[in-house]
């Protein structure tokens, strides 16, 4: 699974999520094949307005993964529901283990 969804970097690693706002339930749906490979299919509560959605995924990801808001940003899509996750000062070994758990 980590080569199909999580590239390492210098400072952590990288993923693709594929955005679902305005969820009745937050959750991750599981593994899709988006625009530009595997992306991780995640619900959120918000709607895309003012970005709130954006602001959710955060803090739905630290929530979920165990790791500080200041430490995920979002690389690439911001106006998309594909985008670019980057978490700095992790393993792509351990978020596998965590996203197992959810798919």
């Amino acid at each position: 699974m980590i080569g199909d969804i999580f590239s390492t970097t210098k400072s952590g690693i990288e993923f693709s999520v594929f955005l679902v706002p305005g969820a009745k339930e937050e959750k991750v749906v599981g593994i899709v094949d988006a625009a530009h490979g595997k992306a991780i299919k995640i619900a959120i509560h918000e709607r895309p307005t003012e970005n709130r959605a954006n602001m959710a995924l955060i803090g739905f990801l630290s929530e979920t993964l165990g790791v500080p808001k200041s430490k995920i940003s979002i690389k690439r899509g911001h106006k998309a529901r594909e985008k670019r996750i980057e978490i700095t000062n992790v393993l792509a070994e351990d978020m596998d283990q965590l996203i197992k758990q959810y798919v």
